[in-house]
């Protein structure tokens, strides 16, 4: 067999490895964990939105991971325009919540608006009995919140970090902006959840339901 011939097949058997290397799921990322400066981490990294100032990407990149028990996920927000965006697992289908909800108050509850003299008024329903009806923004959809196995609602402030064991009804991000806008009350730019158990877990966006992602975790 001469050189020519062995150039030939060498350059068949090093096409073949090269294009084996770069078939791969692009929405998907297995076995996460790296070292970085010697030291293993857990932390995989996921973007909530994106796309540009005239094209708003409404989808999780990657929209799935796969991580083992114990390992984190942060999501941040990427977009460069105020875009906000949640992160949130309703374990429990009664738990879905969105950003403005209904509350009843009296008559006599007197709302002024800030500063005085904006150009703002309460989107107030009249009642019964005295009662009215108005709708607020939800603390649970615009902070980062969890409801445990018992129903029990805690709710932390900006930048919320949480460890799902399995039994949660709902956890949620709050509204994720990119950094550094806080445009909405208490909102975050970073959100960060540990699993503890392994299954499946499906989340999405509350304020675009269709902006749906999976983690798995083995």
């Amino acid at each position: 067999m001469n050189n020519k011939t062995n150039l030939v097949i060498v350059s068949f058997v090093a096409a073949i490895f090269a294009t084996t290397v770069i078939v791969t799921t692009p929405t998907t990322i297995k076995n996460v964990s790296a070292i970085v400066g010697g030291a293993p981490t857990t932390t995989v990294k996921v973007q909530a939105g994106g796309g540009n100032a005239t094209n708003m990407l409404a989808a999780f990149v990657p929209q799935q991971v796969q991580i083992s028990v114990g390992q984190s996920v942060t999501w941040d927000n990427p977009s460069p325009v105020p875009e906000p965006h949640t992160v949130t697992f309703v374990l429990n289908g009664k738990t879905m919540t969105t950003g403005d909800v209904p509350f009843t108050v009296r008559n006599s509850t007197r709302l002024m608006p800030v500063p005085p003299g904006a150009n703002s008024q309460p989107d107030i329903t009249p009642g019964e009995n005295g009662i009215n009806t108005i709708i607020v923004s939800n603390v649970r959809s615009y902070y980062p919140t969890l409801i445990d196995s018992n129903g029990h609602a805690k709710v932390l402030g900006p930048n919320g970090t949480f460890t799902i064991t399995g039994n949660e009804q709902y956890v949620n991000s709050g509204w994720l902006l990119p950094k550094p806008t806080t445009l909405y009350p208490n909102s975050s730019n970073t959100f960060t959840v540990t699993f503890q158990k392994a299954g499946t877990y499906s989340y999405l966006c509350e304020i675009h339901p269709w902006m749906a992602g999976v983690v798995i975790v083995k």
